[in-house]
């Protein structure tokens, strides 16, 4: 009998060992329990996790495997190991083309791997999990992210006002044209997004 009593209570330990490690595997795993808001579900192929990732690419991913998710880019610019990948929606209105970048860089001083440093949307479509998008004003991005910081202001090549903020502790950024935002931009935690849209943007012109 004690043998039977031995042997159950090992096979109970087992179980519950493996469901453990199940469930912290799943936890680890599972963007979607980060940032998770009530009854609410975003589909992962167009989830925004700050200083993490954007849809399917991964902060830190091989550049590489960013053109065999989105094919080959649009548009770019790329030099002193420094790259901007841009692909363009073929879906947009309005006259406007939503646009994901990525910008990429060597990932250390070996220089044979070039790494996603920063990831740029414009599409409404990516949110975070509690529904936070593009469009939001800058009061309510900053309910959102209190300890986000104006960063620069640009003219753009219509001459318009573009201001960039950042909540650098969270790793996002923000461009904000008329009181909305027009762009996000995910990177990681406690860098600074700045210092990039010179690149992105070779048309717009510093004013502060």
């Amino acid at each position: 009998m004690k043998l039977v009593k031995t042997f159950l209570l090992s096979v109970c330990a087992i179980f519950t060992a493996c469901q453990s490690g199940k469930n912290a595997e799943h936890k680890q795993d599972s963007i979607a329990s980060i940032e998770s808001g009530p009854g609410k579900i975003v589909d992962e192929r167009f989830l925004i996790v700050p200083g993490r990732s954007v849809g399917e690419i991964s902060l830190g991913e091989d550049v590489e495997s960013v053109g065999k998710i989105l094919g080959k880019p649009d548009a770019g610019d790329a030099a002193m190991g420094k790259a901007w990948g841009i692909w363009y929606s073929n879906d947009s209105t309005g006259g406007m083309r939503d646009e994901i970048a990525v910008y990429s860089s060597y990932k250390d001083t070996t220089m044979r791997i070039k790494d996603v440093k920063q990831v740029r949307i414009t599409s409404g479509k990516f949110k975070t999990q509690d529904g936070f998008t593009t469009g939001q004003s800058e009061a309510d991005t900053k309910l959102k992210f209190p300890g986000m910081e104006k960063l620069s202001v640009y003219l753009n090549q219509n001459n318009d006002t573009v201001t960039v903020y950042d909540a650098k502790q969270d790793g996002i950024g923000f461009e904000f044209l008329k009181g909305k935002s027009i762009g996000l931009t995910v990177h990681p935690m406690n860098q600074s997004v700045n210092a990039t849209y010179l690149t992105l943007h070779p048309e717009w012109k510093r004013v502060e």
